[in-house]
């Protein structure tokens, strides 16, 4: 289920913490951001990824939930949608969206 109100607030929690997704998820932000982009690292993309993969596949559903990935120009773009094509998330953010062509990527994987 995904939103169907905007929400009001967002609070981003770095994907190489997935101690805290649950703790986000209770907080009674609107949405939660789970950040593969900035809040991580170069050298800890690929754990991030790996823990995220991990903790997508053993809870259950949230509606508020709102990954977001590498743009487009990084090396790690690919690796995050082969990721949210396995686990899709319920939203997906896109950081530096400036093509349509690159929407109509993600929508494809």
């Amino acid at each position: 289920m995904a939103m169907t109100v905007p929400p009001r607030s967002y609070l981003f929690v770095p994907a190489d913490r997935p101690e805290r997704f649950g703790k986000a998820l209770a907080s009674g932000a609107d949405a939660v951001v789970i950040d593969l982009e900035d809040a991580v690292a170069p050298a800890a993309k690929a754990a991030a990824r790996d823990s995220l993969a991990a903790w997508l596949a053993a809870a259950p559903a949230h509606a508020r939930l709102v990954v977001r990935i590498n743009d487009e120009s990084t090396d790690w773009f690919a690796d995050d949608l082969r990721l949210l094509a396995a686990r899709p998330a319920p939203v997906l953010m896109l950081p530096k969206a400036e093509r349509v062509d690159t929407v109509a990527r993600i929508t494809a994987a």
